[in-house]
């Protein structure tokens, strides 16, 4: 008998998507479905390093361009007729996949044309309603029709989060929607990051991820203050395109790019962790129990959004990269305790593959 097969599409922004794929991913294959991945740049390198034996196809990349300053939203605006053709291209590339492999069905992580009519198709988010920008609420649900139109297309969209009164319990107002549409499901969180017990040797574990060019900005005003931190400290720069060891000196270790089995020992012996606030971090500091420092990518509403929310719930302590004082901003956030759901990713696969997919 053949194997079931999945076409996976995974969004190329940051390394975020693909981390938070690769359980549910693995999910497919420990239970025998053939699986055939779709992304591009980093994710797909980070992907293809993961799994070396996975099936893939390149993808349209979005290419969404992020500003080095504050103006992103009117950037973002001027960009929609690009995703837009991005996005009928992956359609059509979605067509040409369901007629060469056959595919049981179609799973999205944020990839708005990676459906078919006549495959069950399903869409991976946290996001339904975009963050906006101060004194801009008003025109929250506006924004948010295009994923009301994207979402129709799909099966179900499952929210990575469990419910919460505002929204989602960690994602809080983004993952709200509709009540009278039966097409969401929250599933509750997923990390590609296990806690394990560890003995806690590494001070400092900073990961810089994100889209260019913040993610460059980022690394130098980190490397420029490392040095001053005592203790035992780790940097990895989420270059994927690259394995090197930049720096291998007995206190301070500096990474291009690590697997998530090396990521998670890190994080594991980690006292604190210094990161953009993206959403697969949030969760892997949930499933993880550690303490953070969160540092948004200046104008990315999204991650504003969940530091500022994190901060208030006294969870973590958050500063912006103009701001960033390295030393004094990680003695800030160790007085926060974190949140901790430890064991929520087997109970959330679990509500993926038993109760939310039609397989």
């Amino acid at each position: 008998m053949a194997k079931r097969s999945v076409y996976y599409s995974v969004l190329n922004m940051g390394l975020g998507h693909a981390a938070r794929s690769l359980p549910i991913i693995r999910g497919f294959i420990t239970r025998g479905w053939r699986v055939i991945i779709g992304s591009n740049g980093r994710a797909l390198r980070f992907l293809e390093h993961e799994l070396p034996e996975i099936e893939t196809v390149v993808t349209p990349d979005y290419a969404i361009e992020y500003s080095r300053g504050r103006w992103l939203i009117p950037k973002l605006m001027l960009q929609a007729p690009l995703v837009l053709t991005r996005i009928a291209e992956e359609r059509k590339l979605t067509n040409h996949i369901v007629e060469k492999y056959s595919p049981g069905i179609i799973f999205s992580d944020h990839c708005y044309g990676a459906y078919h009519r006549s495959v069950p198709s399903y869409f991976l988010t946290h996001q339904v309603y975009f963050a906006m920008p101060a004194g801009m609420d008003a025109f929250a649900h506006f924004a948010a029709l295009g994923n009301f139109y994207f979402h129709k297309k799909f099966r179900k969209v499952i929210i990575l989060d469990e419910k919460g009164t505002d929204g989602g319990l960690l994602s809080g107002a983004l993952s709200r929607h509709p009540e009278n549409r039966t097409t969401y499901a929250y599933a509750g969180i997923i990390s590609s990051v296990e806690k394990k017990e560890s003995d806690s040797t590494l001070d400092l574990l900073v990961s810089i991820s994100g889209p260019e060019p913040q993610r460059t900005l980022l690394e130098s005003r980190i490397l420029s203050e490392i040095e001053m931190i005592p203790g035992k400290k780790v940097v990895v720069l989420g270059k994927s395109e690259s394995t090197a060891r930049l720096k291998d000196d007995e206190d301070l270790q500096v990474f291009s790019h690590l697997s998530r089995e090396e990521i998670s020992t890190l994080i594991n012996n980690a006292k604190m962790i210094v990161s953009r606030p993206g959403y697969t971090t949030l969760m892997e500091l949930a499933e993880s129990g550690k303490k953070a420092l969160f540092i948004p990518t200046p104008g990315q509403t999204e991650q504003i959004y969940l530091a500022s929310r994190c901060q208030e719930k006294k969870w973590f302590h958050a500063v912006s990269q103009d701001e960033l004082k390295l030393a004094e901003d990680c003695a800030t956030a160790n007085k926060y305790p974190g949140v901790s759901m430890r064991g929520a990713t087997e109970k959330t696969l679990s509500t993926i593959f038993e109760n939310i997919l039609e397989i």
